[in-house]
């Protein structure tokens, strides 16, 4: 058993380590790319939610790794050890890879190509559940940047407009009595006001009542971090998924699942505090420029289409979604994007799979010689 257990629980370090790496800028290059905060900053915010989603992942993620699991192979394949480090190593050397070389890709992408290498190499392409495995993981890749890029493009001038009107509100600390003494051009007098919760800035009870605002900056926190959350959440399930046939190969308790989540989610925070910044500058500064209200948009496109695809445990990629969501944002406000920047992530999208198929069916084959 333990034979199986050591090395499965290394890869996952590795693959984590990698996706912390490559996709913790997903939900913070925002905040950088529009100066709100240093790049520091921006990645230790990321990091601390991607943590807590991660480790959510173990309660909420269940239906994600069954959608993995079960949708690849047309019958449960009999685990070697080869076709295990096969499809756990392929898309961690990979995405490890791709952040050496500054690219932002899909570790999702990734692990289905890892998972599709290994099968057709240990089993022949008559053994890969084709149908299910487009229908159930390949459509909702392919279409949630679709729908990111146009719900961005569509909504992000509502969207901006509810969030300057939002910046005008205060929020009273406490609510107001009915009767107030208004020192300013009224000393002395009273005045009748309604109980106050909130109310605009410049408005007589923002004057009186002790109160804090809202700001655009606030909300571009708040939503870097629900994605940054939902990233963690959507992601760590699929990792666990790829180092299931190590378990399976094992017949290590399912118990185990419990520490390879914590292993999996702090190996995730290493890589984004150690690593992260390479992607994040690509994504916050070269794909298009935003200002504050811009990325705050982004933000709620991409955190929404996540967290619904998580609920529903659809494998989304948190690249593509966040990504998209920025491109559509400046589309939108008329900034347009850096095509030799996004020519480059579409190459890196394009290949991924492929890349990470290839890899898996090497590794295959050179563990059986071993």
């Amino acid at each position: 058993m333990e034979y199986f257990i050591i090395p499965a629980a290394t890869l996952l370090a590795l693959l984590s380590f990698a996706n912390g790496a490559n996709d913790v800028s997903k939900a913070i290059a925002t905040l950088a790319g529009a100066r709100v905060t240093s790049m520091r900053k921006a990645v230790l915010w990321g990091t601390i939610w991607t943590l807590a989603g991660s480790l959510s992942g173990l309660y909420l993620g269940a239906a994600i790794i069954k959608n993995i699991t079960q949708n690849v192979y047309l019958i449960p394949p009999d685990f070697s050890f080869a076709m295990a480090s096969a499809i756990g190593l392929a898309p961690a050397l990979w995405v490890g890879l791709a952040t050496w070389r500054k690219w932002p890709v899909s570790t999702t992408h990734a692990v289905v190509g890892g998972l599709l290498g290994a099968g057709v190499a240990a089993l022949g392409a008559h053994g890969i559940a084709w149908s299910a495995t487009l229908q159930n993981i390949a459509l909702p890749l392919l279409v949630s940047p679709f729908l990111a890029i146009g719900f961005a493009y569509l909504f992000s001038p509502a969207l901006e407009n509810a969030a300057a009107k939002l910046q005008r509100v205060r929020v009273c600390v406490s609510p107001m009595p009915k009767f107030v003494l208004i020192r300013a051009g009224n000393a002395g007098g009273t005045a009748a006001l309604q109980d106050c919760v909130v109310c605009d800035q410049d408005s007589m009870e923002a004057a009186i009542a002790p109160n804090f605002g809202l700001s655009v900056d606030h909300m571009h926190w708040l939503t870097s971090g629900v994605l940054s959350f939902s990233r963690g959440l959507n992601d760590t399930p699929k990792l666990i998924a790829v180092i299931l046939p190590f378990l399976i190969a094992g017949n290590v308790a399912q118990e185990s699942l419990h520490w390879m989540f914590m292993i999996s989610a702090f190996a995730m925070a290493a890589g984004g505090l150690l690593v992260g910044s390479r992607i994040t500058e690509i994504l916050g500064f070269r794909v298009t420029a935003l200002d504050h209200s811009q990325g705050f948009c982004a933000n709620v496109v991409a955190a929404v289409l996540v967290l619904f695809a998580s609920k529903l445990g659809l494998p989304v990629s948190t690249t593509h979604v966040s990504a998209c969501s920025i491109m559509g944002v400046g589309i939108s406000g008329g900034r347009g994007i850096d095509k030799r920047t996004v020519s480059s992530m579409l190459f890196a999208w394009l290949v991924t799979v492929p890349a990470a198929a290839l890899f898996a069916t090497l590794i295959y084959k050179g563990a059986l010689v071993l």
